[in-house]
């Protein structure tokens, strides 16, 4: 098998600047902090293992401490980050089992409404799933893959938009970290399906316009996949697989206590 990739690890002051600061948004200055470095964590930039000081950060951004540790707190929760007592805080590793309960939410709640989507729909609503797929053929074309993933964002959070259920895509959205994480890690190994993912999303918004919900339902499936079928994805790229287990196994060796260390010095 040929040599992994190996991704850069980039200092914090590349990927973190005050301009990066909008000042706008929900949550204040922890919740603009906080979005920052999850985008950074899911675009696989902060590498698993990586440790992520409070101090740095806020040293980079030109912030306090204090925002910092409240992001920090809720990309704990979400399983983004690990904080090791006396150890100091970690991006979390590539974590399966997590990533497989999030493909199960993420199915679970995105099927429920491609059916109301279907039943509940405007006209406005077919015009802006319409044009989120002509973008993403252009994006496609043009091998924008960064433009590319945030149009499939889009597209999904417009079924809920759709099925007059935005804020439940809040919800899907939160739950997905590792699945968002794991589908960056696909395209720095080039696992794409650009072309395939258009006739998806269009075979989604043909069954939406039908008013069809089992249809609706159906297309929306079909696109996500199954459990077996995230799996054997993985199973049938050994780089890809390859790759998460070296890192995981290099940050494993990372989080280890400071004190636990010492000991054994």
């Amino acid at each position: 098998m040929s040599e992994l990739v190996e991704l850069p690890s980039l200092p914090l002051t590349e990927l973190l600047s005050p301009a990066a600061l909008t000042g706008g948004g929900s949550g204040g200055m922890a919740g603009e902090v906080y979005r920052l470095l999850r985008q950074l964590i899911i675009e696989v930039k902060l590498l698993p293992g990586r440790a992520l000081s409070e101090k740095e950060v806020a040293a980079a951004l030109s912030v306090s401490k204090t925002p910092v540790r409240e992001a920090i707190i809720r990309l704990a929760e979400e399983g983004l980050l690990t904080v090791v007592p006396k150890g100091g805080t970690y991006v979390a590793p590539i974590d399966i089992q997590r990533y497989m309960e999030a493909v199960f939410v993420r199915v679970r709640l995105e099927e429920s409404a491609a059916m109301e989507a279907a039943r509940r729909h405007s006209f406005e609503d077919l015009g802006r799933l319409d044009m989120c797929v002509a973008m993403q053929v252009e994006a496609a074309r043009s091998e924008d893959f960064a433009a590319f993933f945030q149009l499939d964002e889009d597209f999904h959070r417009d079924i809920f938009v759709a099925a007059r259920l935005p804020g439940v895509w809040t919800i899907v959205n939160q739950a997905k970290g590792e699945v968002d994480r794991m589908r960056h890690l696909k395209r720095v190994f080039a696992v794409r399906r650009t072309e395939d993912v258009i006739k998806e999303h269009k075979a989604i918004v043909d069954a939406i316009r039908s008013g069809d919900p089992a249809r609706a339902r159906e297309a929306l499936v079909a696109h996500l996949g199954s459990l077996e079928s995230k799996l054997g994805e993985l199973s049938g790229n050994p780089k890809l697989w390859s790759y998460i287990e070296k890192i995981n196994t290099r940050s494993g060796r990372k989080r280890a206590p400071r004190h636990a260390a010492s000991s054994t010095a």
